[in-house]
Order: C-alpha cells, then sequence, then structure tokens
C-alpha cells in the first residue's frame, strides 16, 4: 500500500473538498430551481381598496360654485392690474390714468369650492372663505343638478358656513364621527372638487391634532397628509368608517400646490357651529370681556409664576362679566374650572364652550399669590347691539357689524375696528366692494372700536345732512376710504 507525502495528502484533501462543494453547490442551484416557481406565484402584500368607501359617502358631497360681488383692489392688485405704470402717472397726470389706465375693481368673479350634506332636509356644511362675499351660491349635487343655495349662517372664526337647498326629496346625509375618536395614524379620506376638476378622492392619515393655524383664538385643528388642494375647501374628510372627522379648511404650501400638510376643522368643533347656525344663524359663544395676550418666560419670572402659562389680562371691558367679578389688568388667568389654561387661544376656547348665565371658577395669579374668582358668563355682544336705530341705519347701507373678540386683542386699547360680518347683495356695501371679514378702521374720520361707536359716526354723518357716510375699512394690510351713500328710504 502506497502511502502519500505529507504535502500530497493537503493536495488531495483541498480537490476532495473542492468537489464536495461543487456537488453541493449544484444541488442547491437545483433546489432553488426547482423551488423559484412556487416563490414567483407567492401573492405579495396588496393595497387595501376604498371603493366601497367612497362610493358610499361620495352621493352626500356637493360642489359649490359662486359668484362674487365685485371687490376692490390691493395696492399690488392696482399695479398689477393697470395697464399704465407708475411712469405714465406721473408725466401724464393722476387723471388720464383715472380715466384711460385703472378699473375701479374687479368685475364679479366665480369661485369653486366644496361642501356636504349634514341633514336630509337639505342643510350643507361647507367653508366660510369659500362663500365669503357671493352674490349668488349654487349647490351642484352628485348626480349634476345645480340648486340655488340659500345663506343660513356663517363662522367666519372657524371658517364653517351653513347653506340651505330646496332639492324636492331627502338627499343622502353624512354624519360626524364622535368626539375624541380620531387619533393620530388613523387613516383618513378626502372627498372634494379640488381645482373644479369634479368629484376626487385621496388617501392619507391623521398627521397631528389640536394644531393653531391663523390668527383665530378658536382654531383647534386636525392635520391630515391625504392630498387636498384648491376646491377641496368645505369638503370633507372621513375616517375609515365613513364618519367625518374634520371639514377641510387650509393647506401649508410654498408653492400653491398640496405638500402633504393640510388642515381640517375637527367633527366636535363643526358639529357645535353647525348647530347654532342653524338655531340661531350665528355661534353663541360664551363671552368674559377681557383683553388678554401671552404669558412669555420673561413675564412669568416679573410675576413670579413658576412657568409660562395662562392668559394675561391686559384691559377689562366696562360692564363685562369679567369687571363683575372683579377682574384686574395684570391678572394671569391659569384655570377656568379646574381646568388648566395653557395659553391665549385655550382660554377663549374654553369661555366660548360656556353657556350664557353659567359661572365658571377662575384661577388667577395675582400680587404672588392664587385666588379664585367665579364670573357668570354672557353671550358674545350680538353684531348689531348698537342702540335703538343702530341697526337700521347700517342695514340700509347693507352692513353687519361685529363687534372684536377680545380674545383676539392684545394691548392697543378700545380702538381695535368693527369687523365686517356680512354684506346684504346689491347693497351700497356690496357695490364699493366691502365683503365679510373686512374690518372698518374709522368713520367720519374717527377711529372705531365697537358698532356702538360706528353707528354713532354714522348718524352723525347723517344728522350733518351728508350724502354719504366715509370708512376707512383694511383687507389684508390694505387700507382705503369707502364713501357708502345713504339711499333714499
Amino acid at each position: 500500500m502506497s502511502t502519500l507525502s505529507p504535502t500530497r495528502k493537503r493536495m488531495a484533501a483541498a480537490v476532495l473538498a473542492l468537489g464536495l462543494a461543487a456537488v453541493a453547490g449544484a444541488g442547491l442551484s437545483g433546489a432553488l430551481k426547482a423551488d423559484a416557481p412556487a416563490r414567483t406565484a407567492a401573492p405579495g402584500p396588496t393595497m387595501p381598496s376604498f371603493a366601497d368607501l367612497v362610493e358610499a359617502v361620495s352621493p352626500a358631497v356637493v360642489s359649490i360654485e359662486v359668484v362674487h360681488a365685485a371687490g376692490f383692489l390691493s395696492a399690488a392688485d392696482r399695479r398689477q392690474d393697470n395697464p399704465f405704470p407708475e411712469r405714465f402717472r406721473r408725466f401724464f397726470g393722476e387723471d388720464f390714468a383715472k380715466r384711460f389706465g385703472e378699473r375701479r375693481g374687479p368685475p364679479p368673479r366665480g369661485g369653486t369650492g366644496s361642501g356636504f350634506v349634514v341633514d336630509a332636509a337639505g342643510y350643507v356644511v361647507t367653508a366660510d372663505h369659500v362663500i365669503a362675499g357671493a352674490e349668488t351660491v349654487t349647490v351642484i349635487l352628485d348626480d349634476g343638478d345645480r340648486l340655488e343655495a340659500g345663506i343660513v349662517g356663517r363662522d367666519p372664526r372657524t371658517d364653517l358656513a351653513l347653506l340651505k337647498v330646496a332639492a324636492g326629496a331627502p338627499l343622502p346625509a353624512l354624519r360626524f364621527a364622535a368626539a375624541g375618536a380620531t387619533r393620530v395614524g388613523d387613516g383618513v379620506v378626502a372627498v372634494g372638487n379640488p381645482f373644479g376638476l369634479g368629484k376626487t378622492a385621496t388617501f392619507g392619515i391623521v398627521s397631528a391634532r389640536g394644531r393653531g393655524t391663523g390668527t383665530s383664538p378658536y382654531g383647534d385643528h386636525l392635520q391630515i397628509d391625504a392630498p387636498i388642494n384648491r376646491g377641496n375647501s368645505g369638503g370633507p374628510s372621513f375616517n375609515l368608517r365613513g364618519e367625518v372627522i374634520g371639514v377641510n379648511t387650509a393647506i401649508v404650501s410654498p408653492t400653491g400646490g398640496n405638500v402633504g400638510i393640510g388642515f381640517a376643522v375637527p367633527a366636535a368643533t363643526a358639529r357645535a357651529v353647525i348647530d347654532d347656525l342653524r338655531e340661531y344663524g350665528r355661534v353663541m359663544r360664551g363671552w368674559l370681556g377681557v383683553h388678554i395676550q401671552e404669558v412669555t418666560t420673561d413675564i412669568a419670572d416679573g410675576l413670579g409664576l413658576a412657568r409660562a402659562e395662562g392668559a394675561i389680562v391686559t384691559r377689562v371691558q366696562p360692564e363685562s362679566p369679567a369687571a363683575a367679578a372683579g377682574l384686574e389688568p395684570g391678572d394671569v388667568i391659569v384655570a377656568v374650572d379646574r381646568e388648566a389654561v395653557e395659553d391665549p387661544r385655550a382660554l377663549a376656547r374654553v369661555i366660548a364652550a360656556i353657556d350664557a348665565g353659567e359661572s365658571a371658577r377662575l384661577t388667577l395669579w395675582r400680587d404672588g399669590r392664587s385666588l379664585d374668582l367665579t364670573a357668570t358668563i354672557a353671550h358674545a355682544a350680538p353684531p348689531t347691539a348698537a342702540g335703538a336705530d343702530g341697526p337700521a341705519r347700517l342695514d340700509a347701507l347693507g352692513l353687519r357689524l361685529e363687534n372684536a373678540d377680545p380674545a383676539l386683542r392684545g394691548d392697543e386699547g378700545a380702538r381695535g375696528g368693527v369687523a365686517v360680518a356680512g354684506v346684504a347683495p346689491g347693497s351700497p356695501a356690496a357695490r364699493k366692494g366691502i365683503r365679510p371679514g373686512d374690518t372698518v378702521v374709522a368713520v367720519g374720520g374717527a377711529p372705531v372700536g365697537s358698532v356702538a361707536e360706528a353707528t354713532a359716526r354714522v348718524e352723525a354723518a347723517r344728522a350733518n345732512a351728508r350724502k354719504a357716510a366715509l370708512f376707512l375699512m383694511e383687507r389684508d394690510g390694505q387700507r382705503r376710504f369707502v364713501a357708502l351713500p345713504f339711499e333714499a328710504s
């Protein structure tokens, strides 16, 4: 029997190992090839379909078409709209520019939005900014029927409005989700009329809750990433059970298109506002009668507060619930009925939710110590609570004014302007381009801070045999004078 040297033994072992590896590899390769058809045929994950949901809710989602009254132009709009640039004004004069170059304002224009039926009797919810300043509002049903709509009520503070149509038969209606039922991460389907294209459905999730947007203290929005765009405003966002969780109201976008950040008025807020609009034509919010501002870290340090919380009172309105309760400027309201108040927005929402006549226990920080006061909440001042003849005189001009919301005002004093809550179609105010949401800064050359003051100035102009009342109006930071004529009654 021959023997191998150690070197030959090592070489033989290496050859044997390579041969076994080749055989094993061939076997594994064959096994993989044999298994390949089975793995290719195996089903993978599939995207769930929302077709049944969209089909179920779509009949109650409507499109909104409006014709807006002619409005006035901002300075930027005038520059863009005027075919004669500034140098023509300098060389040819203002009269030439006015006669040949500058339009008095844009002609009536159309707009589109979305909405949904909340009552089979024909009540339709949409966004307030969709119908603000509209001369006519048309609701387009799922089957294409076009119905003229009347405005039951509007609430610019939450950007909600309620319309009514006469359909001649019960309409399919939607229901709101229960309060607190929506969580971050829940699926959401938005249905609406983006860019006037017609019924469109998009899908995403609830990205956040409790988002504050704009200057309104009542902003407590859902943030969603379901794509919504211009024209989706007023349309519903649904959970996967087909319940309305929010009314689409706004997007954040550096480009004007959707970037995945949209906001919706939550169902609980929408339901409460719609109920009030249907019953009263306006929202009956609780009113305390204070001007407030945020408590910063510096203010907290100066007052001896452990942290920046609550809302500091800058002014107490005379003859208000706050005045009757003994509140003073400098008080910090840190809780209402033992519920902590984090900031001015939170205080505004809590007070607004309290019915008139009910008592509220206010926990304050004053002079370095905590104390409790009890205030009897009242309704916010009516839009035209201005005296015996005030509303009639303002109605003749086509204006419905509303006292500025104290929760929106800081320490600027009593002359904070008056909000335009409504403009009658075809009225002097409408013909001059005044729109709901505008602010009356002054009347007759004098600043105004309440409906009563505005009405008194109008009465003074009439008593002085003026043919018109001169208003200083503000919109989007731009101001202009408007003369509203006294028409023969």
